[in-house]
């Protein structure tokens, strides 16, 4: 039994860290929020128009001005949700932080602001006064309202996952067509260099034996060939003072928060919807790419 309960424990620990990672993806940045508005609009309208829910039918001049106000207060909503928000609270809508969880929450949010403006417009405005039913009838207006905003969310979370795929893959391609043309740099000789950290341990290595250096809280690893060996050493240092230490040597560059990859070791870059990864030689680790540093990296190939 005891067993069966640490089993059922690890288990456990096991899928909230795979969920965990999967929400700590990055996610594609909605850049267009206007064009959302106006696409969330012309979606509610149809969707009235058409399947006339809320006991509306569009059968009178008066119902054609009741569909103009279901689509102000659509609008209204949405450029609440989808301009206004993303300047006030700047932190959470960091571009460079935007994960797969900021991006559902994001959309549960919406969707629940759009349900409750719609209603409240139909209850407080069309209707001028509560229904003898509420609120179990409001309620069961609410889940309609948010049923139906499902499908312009969705339509947008679809059109920015493919935008920013293609873009992504039409810039991968560009960088990879500089990275097939360029010249390999020749292996010096001597030109040692040397990294120290804040203890007794450092690390004295040829630049172009370095593959990449990454951040893992107050120590840094520095990824290295050795004996046609891929090894790696543990500094306690920061990617900042590394990335100082490092300045005088042009084909390193920060590419990640937590990343610096020498470019004279990539091989290929990889684009998807959620960003863009680099493929180095002599070895297989992938190496994540900000936003930020893309065109650090595009600069420093050409």
């Amino acid at each position: 039994m005891a067993n069966i309960f640490v089993t059922l424990l690890r288990n456990n620990s096991l899928m909230k860290n795979k969920v965990s990672k999967y929400l700590s993806q990055p996610a594609p940045v909605n850049d267009k929020p206007w064009l959302s508005v106006l696409l969330c609009v012309v979606i509610v309208i149809f969707i009235l128009a058409i399947f006339e829910p809320f006991n509306f039918k569009l059968n009178s001049l008066g119902q054609i001005w009741v569909l103009i106000g279901f689509a102000l207060v659509t609008m209204l909503v949405t450029s609440i949700a989808f301009v206004l928000l993303p300047v006030i609270f700047k932190r959470f809508y960091n571009t460079e932080k935007w994960t797969i969880g900021r991006s559902l929450l994001n959309n549960v949010f919406i969707l629940i602001i759009m349900g409750i403006g719609v209603v409240c417009y139909d209850y407080f405005i069309v209707m001028k006064q509560l229904p003898e039913y509420f609120p179990m009838g409001f309620l069961v207006d609410l889940f309609a309202a948010l049923t139906i905003g499902i499908v312009p969310i969705s339509i947008i979370t679809i059109i920015t996952q493919n935008r920013a795929l293609k873009r992504n893959l039409n810039i991968s391609k560009d960088i990879n067509q500089v990275l097939s043309a360029r010249i390999k740099p020749e292996v010096t000789e001597n030109g040692l260099i040397t990294l120290t950290g804040s203890t007794k341990e450092s690390i004295i290595v040829k630049p172009e034996d370095i593959l990449y250096i990454e951040a893992t809280g107050n120590y840094v690893n520095v990824h290295y060939k050795k004996d046609s060996k891929t090894i790696y050493k543990l500094l306690r240092t920061t990617i900042k003072q590394v990335e100082e230490a490092l300045q005088n040597q042009p084909s390193f560059v920060r590419c990640h928060r937590t990343y610096i990859v020498n470019t004279d070791k990539i091989s290929n870059v990889n684009g998807n919807a959620q960003g863009y990864k680099l493929s180095l030689y002599d070895t297989t680790e992938e190496i994540p790419v900000s936003r930020t540093y893309l065109k650090d990296i595009k600069d420093i190939l050409r």
